[in-house]
């Protein structure tokens, strides 16, 4: 029993681990800015090894039993690891924007006393309160 809950316990471990690595960033987030980058990926190529074939011939070389040897380069199929770079697309939070909990939210160098945050050094004061940090009465 222990060890079937062991199993359940890390098949749950590894799925949300999986969901959490695909749920990221929403793409259409307007504070949500991507680029493009790229990576290496080791691949098992093939290619065509090439190598001497020796192979005989009829000749009037007395001495060899009437044969005579020859050489042909011929090539054979043969892999190799290579390295083939990918791309994909990277989200991240906009410049002025911190990444909490798969949002981007904005960040504010100076705290929004008495409202909030809405926009990089932006805050948006509660009625009665001004000011860039919503700190004047």
């Amino acid at each position: 029993v222990a060890h079937m809950l062991f199993r359940w316990i890390l098949k749950g471990l590894i799925l949300s681990f999986l969901l959490k690595t695909t749920l990221s960033l929403n793409p259409d987030d307007p504070n949500v800015c991507s680029h493009w980058e790229s990576y290496a990926v080791t691949v098992q190529e093939s290619y065509a090894h090439p190598f001497d074939q020796i192979y005989y011939t009829r000749c009037t070389d007395i001495l060899n039993w009437f044969k005579c040897t020859r050489h042909r380069i011929s090539y054979k199929t043969a892999y190799r690891r290579g390295l083939r770079t990918m791309h994909r697309r990277r989200s991240q939070c906009c410049p002025g924007y911190y990444e909490s909990e798969d949002y981007c939210i904005p960040l504010c160098t100076e705290e929004c006393v008495h409202g909030r945050c809405v926009s990089p050094d932006t805050c948006h004061c509660e009625p009665g309160w001004g000011g860039t940090d919503c700190s004047s009465g």
